[in-house]
């Protein structure tokens, strides 16, 4: 009932201004006490008695609000893919025979069953299902619209007297002016109605003016048949067009055709409607009004092609007139300018029952006509993205380009200044590709930028031809070799048994050594150009290619020519494929070497030193050791020494690391637990030990040239430390700690002033690191006497841990060596 009050309330009292939410039962009594004779007469003309839906309500609470919200005239249909025809919110599959257990197989069938690429055109403007068969009231009122039975005329009075009223043109055509009487509104059009009462007002009614406009219009029953969404019987506004209809029914079914609607009645087509009129230019003269009973009729879609491609608007397109390849391009939005149109394909279905293939050119005449049929597919194909006509400039320049060729052309034309380079670039070998035809062959030409700039339309300034490609390189390695790769690789591809790949290598004294095409003509001199020119400890009197030589037997042999730069110039020496040139350094040529001296001397700093010098004369340079120097604690570091302990350290951790897997295993096998909870955490010292380099040396007895001098290296780095007055003691004791040195204190004695040993110690393999780096291992088992082991200022003493199953496990020993030596050398070297 709450639906039939709230269709009926919003004919007679225009809820269109209220909102949906405001729609409660309070306000409905409202409206039912405020109801006039007038607007019952109404209700009973359309079949309702107001006053007994009215008493209805005394029975409702404020619960069924829900239920009188403003029914909605259209529900969007469910939402379809672009790219399938199955719709996205349905809930079950649409085929559960075809579900299998494997929902991935089962996908790419459902996406081979009801993929589509192409959608028809049009239909996507009908995106509504009709829920209800409630008239459109929503449809602005024409001046030209005719009154008729059902109509209500609103009109407020103003002036002398001031009174409103709603007045309903009964079956006769008449309305009851209260002042005025029966007036005869029928048959005229709402523009004439309102001069018609404006007149009798201002005539009959002295002092008064009016206000007039049309209030709910009368409904009207038509029908919408054939391939509509919802064919059936629809309810809608008196002002309704054929377009109107069609969205209150749901819209055309994809197999409906929207260029053949017609309109009937009384058995006749009266009108024909093409949507494609409205959808592409439009035009709504064909979309005629209705009248009571009129018949939507819609045949099913006609003649259709798919046009795909290069193409503005592609789509599946009903035809009507257009037969002609050309109209239909012109129906899709016409072609996008990449279109190639000499070849136009079309794939059609032939009489036999097979599929063909056709090819218009649509840049003449006779492919703009040529005749399509029912099915055919169209796609327009993209022009090739491949420059033709054009020398292009790229590489290390500002903006890479593009220029039309034309005979003549040059060097100076394509680069115009060196302001289109980038910093760095290399000016004196620039590369020119050069791509014969039809072969498609690549050559190579070497281009000095910066003389054809300077001598225009000279031999540096090369003429070019069509399709050149110039490349700029730069004297940034990362970005030159990146830009070289491709080209080599396409030299070697396009090379056979009868064209070997025109590529060189160069290597030694340049600045950028490696393999480069081989041009036209190339010399040795080219090449190291091209290289980045010759370093400063490049050998300039010598030097030596190495050639391949093929012979007939089809055997290859290696030779070897030696050069003497002396008596022949490098541009007159030819390189052939696969020579590999070697550009010699000097004799004795090195870079400059330097060594760090830092601490407790005169002049710390870095030093530039010759070959062959040695520490002793170092010392002298630095000016000697400060007073509070401790010499007998110098750290001496050397790269090549770090990088080698590095290596060891990476063995010794990896074999640690087999030494706890296998202690683990032989536990387990005689049914004991493995407890290596103080092996792991050895091992992970050792994983955070750094690898230092260090060169244990006796510094005093270097400079008495009582010990062996050391010859220094590139890198070298010595560190002076300042005097040490402590002896540390470290590792399994009960706190370890630093001690002032007492030279009358044994290591023992040390060990006891630091709470003696842990029960974890291993007082066997007590050692003693000593302030140079050196270890001596004052133990009882034999090794080492301990008598005569002194301990000076600077020493460690270190007491081991006491692992489990010491005989499997006799690397322990040495690894807490290691740790303990490195970060004491370690700790020497940061705390200047």
């Amino acid at each position: 009932m709450l639906g039939r009050l709230f269709f009926l309330f919003s004919v007679i009292f225009s809820f269109a201004g209220l909102e949906a939410a405001e729609l409660d039962i309070n306000k409905l009594k409202q409206q039912c006490a405020k109801a006039t004779a007038q607007q019952k007469q109404a209700a009973k003309a359309v079949g309702y008695d107001l006053d007994e839906l009215c008493s209805g309500l005394e029975s409702l609470t404020s619960k069924d609000k829900d239920s009188l919200k403003e029914p909605e005239l259209i529900k969007r249909r469910p939402a379809r893919s672009r790219k399938t025809d199955i719709f996205e919110n349905d809930k079950e599959p649409l085929d559960k025979k075809e579900i299998n257990s494997d929902p991935k197989e089962e996908l790419e069938k459902t996406k081979e069953k009801y993929v589509d690429k192409l959608k028809p055109f049009g239909y996507e403007l009908f995106e509504g299902v009709p829920t209800t068969f409630a008239p459109v009231t929503n449809i602005p009122v024409p001046a030209n619209y005719v009154i008729g039975p059902g109509d209500t005329i609103n009109i407020q009075l103003f002036g002398k007297s001031s009174s409103s009223y709603q007045l309903l043109v009964d079956r006769s055509g008449n309305i009851q002016f209260p002042e005025l009487g029966p007036i005869s509104v029928a048959g005229l059009e709402y523009e004439q109605l309102k001069q018609l009462l404006l007149k009798r007002v201002r005539e009959q009614m002295i002092g008064v003016n009016a206000d007039i406009n049309l209030g709910e219009l009368r409904s009207m029953q038509i029908f919408v048949l054939g391939e509509a969404y919802r064919p059936g019987a629809y309810t809608v506004s008196s002002l309704s067009t054929i377009t109107n209809a069609l969205f209150v029914s749901g819209g055309i079914k994809e197999i409906g055709s929207l260029r053949n609607i017609h309109l009937k009645r009384q058995g006749q087509t009266v009108a024909t409607l093409d949507l494609y009129d409205l959808l592409l230019k439009g035009d709504t003269s064909a979309d005629t009004r209705l009248l009571p009973g009129d018949v939507i009729y819609i045949e099913p879609v006609g003649t259709t092609v798919s046009i795909s491609g290069a193409i503005r608007r592609p789509a599946i397109y009903e035809l009507a007139d257009e037969d002609r390849l050309e109209d239909v391009i012109a129906l899709a939005g016409g072609a996008k300018p990449e279109a190639f149109l000499p070849e136009t394909n079309i794939t059609r279905i032939t009489k036999s029952g097979f599929i063909t293939s056709l090819v218009a050119n649509m840049s003449i005449e006779e492919g703009k006509n040529f005749k399509v049929r029912d099915g055919d597919k169209i796609t327009l194909e993209e022009t090739i993205d491949d420059l033709k006509n054009v020398v292009t400039l790229s590489g290390h320049v500002h903006r890479p380009k593009s220029i039309a060729w034309k005979k003549g052309l040059r060097i100076s034309n394509l680069v115009r200044s060196l302001h289109e380079l980038k910093p760095f670039a290399q000016l004196n070998s620039a590369i020119l590709v050069r791509q014969s035809f039809p072969s498609q062959e690549l050559s190579i030409e070497l281009v000095n930028i910066e003389k054809a700039l300077q001598f225009p339309q000279d031999e540096y300034d090369l003429v070019l031809e069509n399709q050149d490609k110039l490349l700029v390189l730069s004297f940034d390695e990362d970005d030159r070799n990146e830009k070289l790769e491709n080209l080599k690789e396409q030299l070697e591809k396009q090379a056979s048994l009868d064209s070997v790949s025109k590529v060189v290598s160069i290597s030694g004294q340049v600045k950028f050594p490696g393999a480069y095409p081989l041009a036209n003509d190339m010399s040795l001199e080219d090449l190291i150009e091209l290289s980045g020119g010759l370093t400063e400890s490049a050998y300039t009197l010598g030097g030596e290619i190495t050639r391949l030589q093929q012979h007939p037997s089809q055997s290859v042999s290696v030779e070897h020519i030696s050069l003497s730069f002396d008596g022949q110039r490098t541009s007159d020496i030819s390189l052939q494929s696969w020579d590999s040139i070697n550009i010699w350094q000097k004799p004795d040529y090195r870079q400059f070497a330097t060594v760090e001296v830092k601490g407790e001397v005169l002049f710390p700093g870095e030093y530039r030193i010759k070959r062959g010098e040695t520490l002793k004369q170092l010392m002298k340079r630095v000016g000697g050791f400060s007073e509070y120097a401790h010499v007998d604690a110098v750290v001496f570091t050397r790269e090549e020494l770090k990088e080698r302990e590095e290596k060891q350290l990476q063995d010794l951790r990896a074999k640690l690391k087999s030494d706890i897997a296998n202690t683990q295993l032989e536990k387990q096998n005689i049914g004991q637990s493995a407890n290596v909870g103080s092996l792991e955490k050895l091992f992970e010292s050792l994983e955070n030990t750094e690898a230092l380099g260090r060169l244990v040396i006796d510094m005093k007895a270097i400079l008495s040239s009582k010990s062996q001098d050391v010859t220094l290296k590139d890198g070298d780095k010595i560190v002076i430390p300042a005097f040490r007055q402590e002896v540390s003691v470290v590792g399994e004791v009960q706190h370890p700690a630093s001690h002032l040195f007492d030279p009358y204190l044994s290591f023992e004695d040390y060990i006891e002033r630091s709470g003696g040993e842990t029960e974890k110690a291993d007082d066997s393999r007590i050692y003693i690191v000593k302030a140079d780096g050196s270890v001596v291992l004052p133990n009882k088992s034999g090794w080492i006497s301990a008598q005569g082991v002194s301990i000076e200022p600077g020493d460690t003493i270190v007491v081991p841990l006491d692992v489990d199953s010491v005989d499997s496990l006799s690397l322990w020993t040495q690894v807490s060596q290691v740790i303990y030596q490195l970060a004491l050398g370690a700790a020497a070297v940061k705390s200047l």
